[in-house]
């Protein structure tokens, strides 16, 4: 049985050098601009320094699936410039973001000198490798319910506070949102989340979710490896 480990679609880096940001420039780009389209060659990779990206496509049917989430201190399109390669997605900011930007040339001439930059783009790569790894698993191994509990726990863990012996999710997330992320008809989301909801496990509050019992909606994603097994 494959083991029911967290899969989580948010990506984070360890701090980047900061020879890269010295070279680097920033820029600005408003909520819900298009930084990035799949198909082009990047000539330049990206650092968020303050923000949130969502990367995505479009399926064959025109529906949106979101690959992952980016946060603050996250890179993307270094894989691109170095090997000259399309993107297959797109990078849209989903709030108000401050970006710097690192050129093809100068970030091939640090590799060349910089055994710490080296590291941090292999790191990155090799992450990003390995997430998407992730992603398949999750997709092979395991039903709706279970991923979108494994959702709700992964925002807990990286966006959640306390409020009344609850966890919010301090992030606005609609049900279609669920649904583009994880690749799923919107009216088995509903379902869940309702199913979700009469269990007393969550809540939804002004566009926010909360978590009612965070041990108890862990166990609930746990005893549903059990079943499969």
């Amino acid at each position: 049985m494959k083991e029911c480990g967290p899969i989580s679609h948010i990506v984070k880096f360890r701090d980047i050098p900061e020879k890269l940001l010295d070279v680097g420039e920033e820029l600005f780009f408003a909520k819900n601009k298009v930084v990035f389209s799949q198909g082009d060659v990047p000539d330049r990779f990206y650092y968020i320094k303050d923000g949130r990206i969502k990367s995505y496509k479009y399926s064959p049917r025109g529906n949106e699936q979101i690959i992952s989430l980016l946060e603050k201190g996250s890179i993307f399109l270094e894989s691109g410039i170095l090997f000259d390669i399309p993107i297959d997605s797109y990078f849209e900011t989903m709030e108000d973001s401050h970006l710097i930007f690192v050129r093809k040339k100068d970030l091939l001439d640090l590799l060349a000198t910089d055994i710490d930059v080296t590291l941090y783009i292999m790191q990155s790569v090799s992450h990003k490798f390995h997430f998407y790894e992730y992603l398949f698993d999750e997709l092979q191994f395991f039903d709706t319910e279970w991923r979108i509990c494994n959702l709700l726990l992964t925002f807990a863990d990286n966006f959640g506070i306390e409020v009344e012996n609850k966890i919010k999710l301090n992030i606005k997330i609609s049900q279609q949102f669920i649904s583009n992320i994880l690749g799923v008809n919107r009216g088995t989301t509903i379902k869940i989340i309702n199913k979700l909801k009469e269990l007393n496990l969550i809540e939804q509050t002004n566009g926010y979710y909360l978590i009612k019992d965070l041990q108890r909606l862990k166990n609930h994603q746990a005893e549903m490896c059990v079943h499969k097994a």
